[in-house]
């Protein structure tokens, strides 16, 4: 891709940053060392807790399988009850921990005085569709019936918020929930999000070689988390425009990046929203790649402004 394209200054921030390219092979054959990576980072790179900010782990039971599911909880000290938001991790399905979003949870946490539960939810391919998401889900449920004994919230209103593969997550778990019965989750926020595995998309053939996230990535993660025989096939849950209820969705925030192979995806599923009548925002922000977010920029910043305003 033409590389003039990013905005200037969040290329220039990109430039005085360490790599964040994915190693192919490493993604395709042995994707156990990058969780390795994950977790090597987070013990190395802590980072530095703020006062006032009350964070700890709690662990649940995936009704799945019986085995523990971790939530990764930010409390400020003056958290509003009322304020409660799901999060859910980027990583294509295979890497990442809440911990790698520290930075951005204690800002968030900080300035929405929102209590935040991070889920720490299993990867693939060793946990390969569902699971992932049924974890997301059984986060969901124990916000809904142990949350306010245990963390002294009110789940009436939830915001769920995801990025990348998260931001999947984060829809998939809301289609769940409304064919569920479940009305607790009042608005989504999607991150330049994955939504279906057509990989067909104008922006997914047009950045076959972007730099921080490509076609050649996106089509290792989908095997990853569907498997070799599912990976072309449309799945409830997994395609997200494969659904039949999108008039019962909440309100909805999306978030594209202009040079993202997701970006049409995003621009995509907000159509279906609009179509079915859902109070739906839509911004694809210009110049920017894919995980921008991690990146200090003045480009950065105005995002951070906008989604810190929406989540409050």
């Amino acid at each position: 891709m033409n590389l003039n394209r990013i905005d200037a200054d969040l290329k220039l921030s990109l430039d005085n940053s360490p790599s964040f390219e994915l190693d192919l092979d490493i993604f395709r054959n042995t994707p156990e060392i990058l969780q390795a990576y994950g977790e090597e980072f987070k013990k190395n790179n802590p980072y530095v807790r703020p006062d006032g900010i009350n964070v700890r782990d709690l662990f649940i039971q995936s009704s799945e399988d019986g085995q523990e599911i971790r939530l990764h909880i930010y409390q400020p000290s003056d958290f509003h009850k009322n304020n409660v938001i799901l999060y859910f991790h980027g990583g294509g399905y295979v890497f990442g921990t809440p911990e790698h979003g520290d930075g951005q949870m204690y800002r968030i946490a900080r300035e929405t005085k929102a209590t935040i539960i991070s889920v720490d939810y299993r990867l693939a391919p060793k946990y390969k569709f569902p699971i992932p998401i049924q974890d997301g889900y059984d986060a969901l449920i124990w916000t809904i019936t142990k949350g306010t004994n245990e963390l002294n919230i009110d789940p009436a209103a939830i915001t769920v918020y995801g990025a990348s593969a998260g931001g999947h997550l984060a829809a998939a778990i809301t289609q769940m929930a409304i064919d569920n019965g479940i009305e607790n989750i009042k608005h989504q926020i999607l991150l330049y999000p994955v939504i279906h595995n057509k990989l067909t998309t104008a922006s997914m053939e047009e950045f076959v070689d972007a730099p921080l996230w490509n076609k050649r990535y996106a089509e290792i993660a989908w095997l990853h988390f569907l498997g070799k025989q599912n990976a072309d096939k449309r799945i409830k849950y997994a395609d997200l425009t494969f659904y039949d209820q999108f008039q019962k969705l909440p309100k909805t925030t999306i978030i594209a990046s202009e040079l993202d192979p997701l970006r049409d995806e995003g621009i995509e599923y907000a159509q279906l929203l609009y179509k079915a009548g859902i109070r739906t925002e839509l911004w694809v922000v210009p110049g920017a790649l894919h995980i921008f977010d991690f990146f200090p920029s003045v480009l950065t910043e105005k995002f951070y402004n906008f989604l810190i305003d929406r989540l409050k």
